[in-house]
């Protein structure tokens, strides 16, 4: 079984104030661990001893975020600038210059216009996210990453998604995009399958084949205590994003830094009436999506 899914950020200067608020932000969860070694664990709060668990670290002489999903090396895999389980430093290539950016301000506080050669994004610096947030945030549903089909073939991408099965508790998207998710899982149910449905299994960890987007992407979907007019007031346009089918429920934040061919983002999900609804629990994917095993087509 994979036995832990970790986001490793470089260690130098700019990036460990990223990486301050990035844990300050996320160590508010209920299931959140800070190390002594300055890493965070969050892991399912029910089964006890599900796996994977996630965590976030920082590692010396990285010039670019890596991501290490357990220990096999037939689960590496490179997209663009962002390495998937890198075999040694010498993988993770030195990004370019950071892209032109212009700073901004509104009424709540600064952000940035970034130009990429083909469009204007804009981002929020991750201190203004985290102190917007600060006593709000209550779960995170899931982690993930969003790899570009511009470079990674889909035969490429299948292959790899049936590698990772063999390894976990993969579950399709019901609704039949290429968005398949990992559950917690104890070792029983990953011989059998997973029958219970406890609030509290998470995080949850998300591949989205990204036919958009030309660049990786880390997600990161939190739930916060706040309503979704409240939400919307804290992060407006241009920053703060709906995509039309889930506007209700999330606001998405793309977060400023300095790693170019990498967008970062989060979920800003709304307060939850339901918290033991059939997705929080995972039954929606287990029942209606279906596991992927290794032999699937």
């Amino acid at each position: 079984m994979i036995n832990a899914i970790t986001y490793v950020f470089p260690a130098n200067d700019s990036a460990s104030e990223f990486y301050t608020r990035l844990r300050q932000l996320l160590g508010e969860l209920p299931n959140a661990v800070s190390n002594s070694d300055g890493s965070l664990t969050l892991a399912a709060s029910v089964p006890q001893n599900s796996l994977p668990i996630t965590m976030f670290r920082q590692e010396a002489g990285l010039a670019f975020p890596y991501v290490q999903i357990g220990e096999s090396n037939a689960l590496g895999l490179r997209s663009g600038n962002l390495c998937i389980n890198p075999n040694g430093k010498e993988s993770i290539s030195a990004p370019a210059e950071p892209l032109p950016k212009i700073k901004k301000q509104d009424a709540l506080g600064a952000y940035y216009e970034v130009r990429t050669p083909s469009m204007t994004l804009c981002r929020l610096p991750i201190e203004e996210l985290q102190k917007r947030l600060a006593g709000h945030v209550v779960r995170i549903d899931h982690t993930g990453l969003n790899l570009p089909s511009a470079s990674l073939s889909k035969e490429d991408w299948q292959a790899y998604i049936h590698t990772l099965a063999r390894q976990c508790n993969l579950y399709r998207y019901p609704s039949g995009e290429d968005w398949p998710f990992i559950l917690p899982a104890t070792a029983g149910e990953f011989d059998a399958d997973i029958t219970a449905f406890p609030a509290g299994r998470e995080p949850k960890f998300e591949l989205v084949y990204d036919t958009y987007s030309t660049v990786p992407t880390i997600q990161i979907d939190i739930e916060t205590d706040l309503l979704r007019a409240e939400v919307e007031q804290l992060f407006p346009e241009p920053y703060g994003v709906s995509f039309p089918d889930l506007a209700d429920y999330f606001r998405t934040v793309y977060v400023e830094h300095d790693w170019r061919g990498l967008s970062i983002r989060f979920d800003i999900r709304f307060k939850e009436d339901n918290p033991n609804n059939d997705w929080n629990t995972g039954k929606w994917l287990v029942h209606d999506g279906g596991r992927i095993r290794k032999d699937s087509k």
